[in-house]
C-alpha cells in the first residue's frame, strides 16, 4: 500500500535550498533512512511530510490525499512524528507521558486508566523502560527519554512513522535494539527515520533516500550506499570492500 507520495518537492531554509525537486514514493512494509550531510535539510523533510512545516514547491501525499487536506485530527491518526530531543516543561511519570499520546483515539471519548495500560505496558515493555513507568521524566537520560518517546509512538500507532535520528542518544547495544524494533515495525507501517550512521542504515534499513546539494538519490540500500555515491554526497572517499563502509 502506498502511504506516502511527493511530488518535485522543494524546500527552502532562510536562503538555503535544502531539497529541489524530490520525487519519491514510500509503502507499507519499507523501511526508509534518511542519510546526508550535516545541513542537508533531514529533519526539514521529515518536518514538512508531516504537515507542520510549509513546503516551497510541489505536493506532499499522504494514503493518496494532499496532507493539506486533512484535520490536525485527523493526520494524528495517519502519521506521528518523533524529533531529535524531547524537552519536558513540567513533571510527570514515565506512563502519563506515554499514554498521552493515545489522545488521538480519545477525541470525544472517556478516558479509562485501565485501557490506557494496556496499550502503554506492552508498549515500555518494548523499549526497555517498563521498570521506570512511575519514574518522573525530568529524571530521565537523554537516551532513557528519547526511548520513552518512541514507547509513545507505539501508543500512537500511525500508519506513517517518521523517525528524527532515533538513535542519537543510545549506546551501541540500545542503537542495535532500536533499529531492530523499527525494522519490524515495517512490517505493517511505512517507516522513514532520519540518521547519521551509514553502518546502521546498511544493515537494518531497507530503502534509503540520500541528500546532497541540491539532488538526491533514492532507491534500495544496496543500490544506494555504494562508494561513488556516497563519495559524491559526503565529499570524502569511501571503502566498501570490509564488512563495513568506511570514509577514508
Amino acid at each position: 500500500m502506498l502511504a506516502l507520495e511527493v511530488n518535485n518537492l522543494s524546500l527552502t531554509l532562510g536562503n538555503r535550498r535544502l531539497v529541489t525537486g524530490l520525487n519519491w514514493q514510500v509503502r507499507q512494509g519499507e523501511f526508509w533512512c534518511v542519510l546526508g550531510r550535516n545541513g542537508a535539510g533531514k529533519s526539514t523533510l521529515l518536518h514538512a511530510l508531516s504537515g507542520l512545516q510549509s513546503i516551497d514547491d510541489g505536493r506532499v501525499l499522504m494514503m493518496g490525499r494532499s496532507v493539506e487536506d486533512f484535520t490536525l485530527a485527523e493526520l494524528a491518526k495517519l502519521r506521528g512524528l518523533m524529533p531529535q530531543q524531547i524537552v519536558d516543561r513540567f513533571s510527570d511519570s514515565v506512563g502519563n507521558a506515554v499514554a498521552i499520546a493515545r489522545a488521538p483515539w480519545r477525541l470525544g471519548s472517556a478516558w479509562r486508566d485501565d485501557d490506557d495500560r494496556s496499550y502503554v505496558t506492552p508498549a515500555l515493555e518494548r523499549v526497555g523502560m517498563l521498570d521506570r513507568i512511575d519514574d518522573d521524566v525530568m529524571h530521565l537520560s537523554g537516551g532513557e527519554r528519547q526511548r520513552v518517546a518512541f514507547a509513545a509512538m507505539l501508543v500512537q500507532n500511525p500508519a506513517l512513522i517518521l523517525l528524527d535520528e532515533p538513535c542519537s542518544h543510545q549506546d551501541i547495544a540500545q542503537q542495535q535494539a532500536m533499529m531492530r524494533l523499527i525494522q519490524e515495525l515495517a512490517v505493517d507501517h511505512a517507516v522513514i527515520a532520519s540518521c547519521h550512521d551509514i553502518n546502521l542504515a546498511a544493515r537494518f534499513a531497507s530503502h534509503v533516500l540520500l541528500l546532497g546539494e541540491e539532488f538526491y538519490y533514492a532507491g534500495s540500500t544496496q543500490e544506494v550506499l555504494n562508494p561513488a555515491v556516497l563519495s559524491r554526497v559526503y565529499g570524502c572517499e569511501f571503502d566498501d570492500t570490509a564488512k563495513a563502509i568506511v570514509a577514508v
